[in-house]
């Protein structure tokens, strides 16, 4: 009995010790966070797979990211002024969080954020950033009063669902800006791939692919088209990324595969198809996101959306009421298919078209409100306009020979992008007259913006390829795309074209007077005097003599009267012509000039329409649209009441120009036209012409077949789709004599191996 009461007392003293030294540990515990920030007696204490929310009772405006916030944004924006969409994270000392969704897509619900959010105490807001003269896009800034790591992390995962349809690989860009957006790589972006290249790497090598889920199982493309499967795969060996669409299923039934191929390749190839399965081939990512980003979501479902076999963006500066105004720069309405209406790619095909005038020209073409950063180099060594000595020129982005396919006999077809670095060059004369100023400038200039490393270029290429691919390969997408075509921008200059042409109409022969002296003597003396005075000296040159001071004077003043006498003439033959008309064709002439593109059915009552508009232009080109102030109309009035009609019309967080305003601007047009035709080709060598581009029209037809060849061998375009509508196989080889080639066909040549054109040096990890 003794001794068990001694053995009592000791387990007694035992265990008051021990139960001293757990409290006196938790109480040290309490106070000492893990790299979360939780407590880890909390964190102890904490259900299975529950997450740990910190003290919520903190009044947001007191903490360091509603002090920082604006500043945060404005660094984020002044090192990334053009597009670029992400989730930005700033982390502050006192545990709060500033959260930025730049660029969201359309479908994205901004009241989705308050379920996201729920648990925490927090504020959104949205800012506004202005690209170009009236176009913009709205980012989300979210605060979070108090959260640790974890709790950012599955916000960031919950947000990249809501973003960008998938949470795969989830990340954040440090804010504030650690590296900003580049706009030119030093590393080579252009890549300049064969069909036959593609055909032995995938076909004949049989380069395997794998996914990151399982490592130990590997397909080959032939096995991907035999088996029907569908996702994203890694070569293997690394390099390539493979994305896998089924063909006759909506993408929407595919939609985290898009977010997962973008991140994990930042360069489209090309592809490969059979009769049921699409694989786009991209390079495993190599450029970080700030180099190149990844292409948005939102834009590949609205290209896979598209029914249209051609695309088109314009610059409209031969518009009647475009032009010259009183301060000295120019201005023009903005033209997009209304598909690509405030889109991002939309915007981006404005931007790049703006850049192909300016660079053309060696930067003296400068848009008042982009600010792009310059290039090293420009392509020719003086301005293009200057150097040919046009009196104007069409500059265009086009997909003559963008992409060759081949359709094999075995049933699949091969693509490749001709290069990967920007889309053809064409330079032509006029917008009626679609004569190429020359091969030689074309290609000049093709090899200078692929080689250029702009990463603008290359995004434009990569979203043109999966438009022609997706059209090729009946690939759709039926959901709801969120369009905002502006209805009313296409005749919103009708009004103040009638009203001009009314001032023309009801002018008096003595205001027709005035008019021709007034304006003679200003373009006189801003133009014709110094031309005659260059002339003159010219011909003392040429024929070695001197004029007398009478003889000058004398010449001087019969090209002055000339110059008024013609003026005169044109203001009254018009006058004459609008009062000749009934009130149903003046309104039709007014309607043609204020938007030409909106007349489409050619019928005699539209050439004559287009006849009488070119002789209203004539007249405004000879009295001089920055002379228009002395009838009392400055087109900067003009511009300004466009673009407040417009101001509403916007996408949900994204608006593109209506209008661009240009310094330096002559007589130059610009523009895409991104048809869905493919050059089909029947070899799998000699088929490319080195990047020359055929100029296209506006109308430019979806196919294209190059009327020469300097291998011999023609390739065959054939027309993707009939009657504009998606097929659901792959397009099969137009009629021809030649017969389709097998697998079994090796061309001669020095072929090279892939390794040799992409890397396959051990990564980390793979892709992002």
């Amino acid at each position: 009995m003794k001794r068990l009461k001694i053995f009592q007392k000791k387990w007694v003293t035992v265990t008051v010790i021990a139960f001293l030294a757990m409290a006196v540990t938790g109480l040290l515990l309490w106070n000492i966070k893990d790299d979360s920030n939780i407590p880890l007696i909390e964190k102890i204490l904490l259900p299975k797979g529950a997450e740990y929310i910190p003290n919520q009772k903190i009044d947001i405006q007191t903490t360091e990211a509603f002090r920082l916030k604006d500043s945060i944004y404005q660094n984020f924006r002044n090192n990334f002024r053009m597009h670029y969409q992400t989730i930005g994270l700033a982390t502050f000392s006192d545990s709060s969080r500033l959260i930025l969704l730049s660029e969201p897509a359309p479908y994205f619900e901004t009241d989705s954020i308050k379920s996201i959010c729920a648990r925490f105490t927090h504020t959104v807001e949205t800012k506004v950033h202005k690209i170009g003269f009236d176009g913009h896009v709205t980012d989300v800034i979210i605060l979070l009063a108090n959260a640790t790591t974890e709790n950012v992390n599955h916000l960031v995962d919950s947000l990249s669902s809501e973003l960008y349809l998938s949470d795969y690989k989830a990340n954040t860009t440090t804010l504030p800006v650690k590296n900003p957006r580049s706009y030119y790589l030093k590393e080579n972006i252009d890549y300049q791939i064969t069909l036959y290249e593609f055909n032995d790497w995938f076909m004949e090598q049989d380069e395997k692919f794998v996914q990151l889920k399982d490592t130990n199982r590997s397909v080959t493309v032939e096995q991907i088209f035999s088996k029907k499967l569908t996702g994203v795969y890694f070569s293997k060996v690394p390099g390539f990324v493979a994305w896998a669409i089924a063909k006759n299923q909506d993408l929407s039934e595919q939609l985290p595969y898009i977010r997962q191929f973008t991140l994990d390749a930042d360069l489209v190839l090309g592809a490969l198809a059979d009769s049921a399965t699409l694989v786009v081939i991209g390079r495993e990512r190599q450029a970080a996101l700030y180099e190149l980003p990844p292409l948005n979501v939102e834009s590949i479902l609205l290209l896979a959306s598209v029914t249209s076999k051609e695309l088109s963006q314009s610059l409209d500066v031969n518009d009647f009421m475009a032009g010259k105004m009183a301060s000295g720069s120019d201005w023009c309405p903005t033209y997009l298919s209304k598909e690509l209406e405030n889109t991002e790619f939309g915007h981006l095909l404005t931007i790049t078209d703006v850049l192909l005038k300016d660079w053309s020209e060696n930067g003296t073409i400068q848009e008042a409100y982009y600010r792009y950063p310059s290039p090293p180099r420009f392509p020719f060594d003086r301005p293009l306009f200057k150097k040919l000595g046009l009196s104007e020129l069409v500059y265009n982005w086009n997909t003559w020979n963008a992409m060759y396919a081949i359709d094999m006999d075995e049933g699949f077809t091969i693509y490749t992008l001709n290069r990967t670095g920007a889309l053809p060059v064409s330079y032509f004369n006029s917008p009626e007259r679609s004569v190429s100023v020359g091969y030689r400038y074309e290609q000049q200039a093709y090899n200078y913006f692929a080689t250029l490393g702009n990463t603008d270029l290359a995004r434009v290429v990569q979203y043109t390829a999966l438009y022609q691919l997706f059209m090729d390969n009946g690939i759709t997408y039926s959901g709801n795309t969120h369009a905002a075509y502006p209805k009313n921008k296409p005749y919103l200059l009708k009004k103040p074209t009638k009203d001009l042409l009314s001032f023309f109409k009801n002018l008096n022969d003595k205001q027709i007077d005035w008019l021709a002296d007034t304006i003679s003597h200003k373009n006189f003396q801003d133009y014709h005097k110094d031309f005659l005075a260059k002339q003159l000296r010219k011909n003392e040159q040429q024929y070695n003599f001197k004029y007398t001071e009478e003889q000058r004077t004398e010449i001087t003043e019969n090209v002055s009267k000339d110059v008024r006498n013609n003026l005169r003439r044109d203001i009254q033959e018009v006058k004459t012509m609008l009062n000749g008309m009934s009130e149903k064709e003046f309104d039709f002439l007014a309607k043609y000039l204020s938007y030409p593109r909106g007349m489409q059915e050619s019928h005699q009552a539209t050439y004559k329409v287009m006849q009488q508009a070119r002789r209203v232009n004539n007249l405004m080109r000879t009295i001089g649209k920055n002379n228009l102030s002395i009838v009392g109309l400055d087109l900067k009035n003009i511009r300004n009441y466009y673009v407040s009609n417009l101001v509403n019309s916007s996408a949900r967080y994204l608006k593109t120009p209506s209008v661009i305003v240009t310094y330096n601007d002559m007589l130059t047009t610009g523009g895409h036209n991104l048809s869905s035709g493919i050059t089909r080709v029947h070899s799998l060598t000699g088929y490319k012409r080195g990047g020359y581009s055929q100029p296209a029209r506006t109308s430019a037809p979806a196919t294209q077949t190059p009327d020469a060849h300097p291998s011999g061998t023609k390739p065959v375009a054939n027309k993707p789709v009939s009657s504009g509508q998606k097929s659901g196989t792959s397009s099969k080889p137009a009629t021809s004599s030649s017969k389709s080639p097998s697998t079994s066909s090796r061309p001669t040549g020095n072929i090279r191996p892939r390794g040799e054109v992409i890397s396959t040096a051990s990564r980390s990890h793979r892709g992002f």
